[in-house]
């Protein structure tokens, strides 16, 4: 039986000591990042004027809040409203029984106005510069697209999306692919009002779902938007 030659053994040893630097990089270049996760994925933009702001739907409070402020710093000139589901109450979805019983009890009213809308028109931004779309969309890939649809070809230069800390950047790379034919720059501005603690997102529970949450939804936005491009 003849034994392997001194070539192979050393070449061997050569790919072995390769593959355990790779993982060494690899495992430092994570533990490195972790730290930076959360922080990653807060995005804001500066500008000094832009045409129109969306408000994203999910958290309406804080972000007409953040609506609020650039539209009286004149830093915006309309602010667009994605309104809530009908049978969101109180951040929770229920069904339509619970909904008509809260209705009937005086709880919640039968068509109200967006709440984001009813912040802002509170704050006294006039109700002339307040857009409402005509119904909620279903992720935020879907509110990219149904704003731009709502222009009508009469699209802005400059669009300002409002939204909490930790979907920024996912946010703002949905609407800049959404709007990339367009010329219309896209920027993010994460509503100052949130809580999400990006710097130490590991320290609280509620922050870490929301890290490894919307990682998640990244990648899946990510591989839909591509998956579209490629079939057009």
């Amino acid at each position: 039986m003849s034994r392997p030659s001194t070539c192979c053994t050393t070449r061997g040893r050569t790919w072995r000591r390769l593959v355990l630097a790779l993982i060494a990089a690899l495992l430092l270049a994570i533990g490195f990042f972790i730290p930076h996760a959360g922080s990653w994925l807060v995005v804001e933009d500066p500008f000094t004027h832009a045409e129109v702001a969306v408000v994203l739907s999910g958290l309406p409070t804080s972000r007409a809040f953040a609506a609020r402020d650039l539209y009286q710093h004149g830093l915006v000139e309309s602010i667009w409203v994605i309104p809530e589901p009908a049978n969101k109450i109180e951040g929770e979805m229920v069904n339509d029984d619970v909904r008509t019983e809260l209705v009937q009890h005086g709880l919640v009213e039968a068509s109200p106005e967006p709440w984001a809308q009813r912040v802002l028109l509170a704050m006294g931004i006039p109700k002339e510069n307040i857009v409402v779309l005509p119904k909620p969309a279903q992720g935020t890939i879907n509110e990219a697209r149904w704003v731009r649809e709502a222009f009508t070809g009469r699209l802005p230069k400059r669009l300002v999306i409002i939204t909490s800390k930790s979907a920024s950047r996912r946010a703002r790379y949905i609407f800049r692919q959404v709007f990339q034919r367009d010329g219309v720059e896209v920027l993010s501005y994460p509503t100052p009002y949130d809580l999400f603690e990006a710097h130490r997102w590991w320290a609280q529970p509620r922050h870490a779902l929301t890290v490894v949450t919307e990682y998640e939804k990244l990648l899946i936005n990510v591989l839909t938007l591509s998956i579209g491009a490629v079939r057009r």
